[in-house]
């Protein structure tokens, strides 16, 4: 009987360990890494009132434990510390922000830019695909007319990620390669939290912009629903 239990007991563990690398829901906070949990917060200022986002924060509202988040939160991170002097704190309103990548870079920023609401939710139009290349950032504080562009560093991003995701999707992964991906996505998620601004994205320069027209709220969103649809009915 104690045998059993035990047995059990360990595959459950081994299930939420899975399920917590492969990107699927969590319990609680206490799942995550402890780099993940200790990670500085990020400040924006909503509404009047200072906001801190954590890393915590993204993973749930993306629904577990992501790579992608977990490289874009620290793109945003840096960006920051860039763009702005100490003790000023961001306001989402004055930025722009371009970006490439889909999944959890996106739900990221999603949560910095429009505080996370799942109604609001941000979904990519065509032409927006995975790819370690498409992990660069563009942010642009237009009180200052100030901006910088953050990629992540060559080398960083395991070359056989998205060929082993694929083949994980179409159920053509071996169980070598399974325990590669699963070690790749524990790594990231585990110790990009712990590198340095500099190790992970160099050192980018912050250059002064102008800029022509203008993007009203809700027209990126608007602009996106007409460019799926559209491929939908091609």
């Amino acid at each position: 009987m104690f045998s059993t239990r035990k047995s059990v007991s360990l595959t459950v563990m081994a299930l939420i360990g899975s399920i917590l690398l492969m990107g699927g829901p969590v319990l609680a906070d206490q799942n995550y890494p402890a780099s993940v949990q200790n990670v500085s917060p990020i400040k924006t200022a909503q509404n009047g009132e200072v906001r801190e986002i954590t890393l915590c924060e993204v993973f749930d509202y993306h629904g577990g434990a992501c790579p992608g988040a977990t490289m874009a939160y620290m793109a945003v991170r840096y960006a920051f510390e860039l763009l702005y002097e100490d003790g000023e704190i961001p306001d989402p309103g004055e930025l722009v922000v371009f970006g490439r990548a889909p999944g959890g870079p996106l739900d990221m920023l999603d949560v910095v830019m429009k505080g996370g609401g799942h109604a609001s939710r941000t979904w990519p139009p065509p032409g927006i695909t995975r790819g370690a290349g498409n992990f660069q950032f563009q942010f642009l504080r237009k009180s200052t007319m100030q901006a910088v562009d953050i990629s992540l560093q060559d080398g960083l991003w395991p070359d056989d990620w998205f060929e082993l995701r694929d083949k994980h999707q179409a159920g053509t992964i071996t169980e070598k390669e399974t325990e590669k991906r699963m070690a790749d996505r524990q790594y990231v998620i585990s110790r990009f939290p712990d590198k340095t601004f500099q190790e992970l994205f160099g050192t980018p320069r912050v250059y002064t912009f102008i800029a022509w027209g203008h993007m009203e709220q809700g027209e990126m969103d608007r602009l996106g629903r007409d460019l799926r649809r559209q491929q939908r009915d091609e």
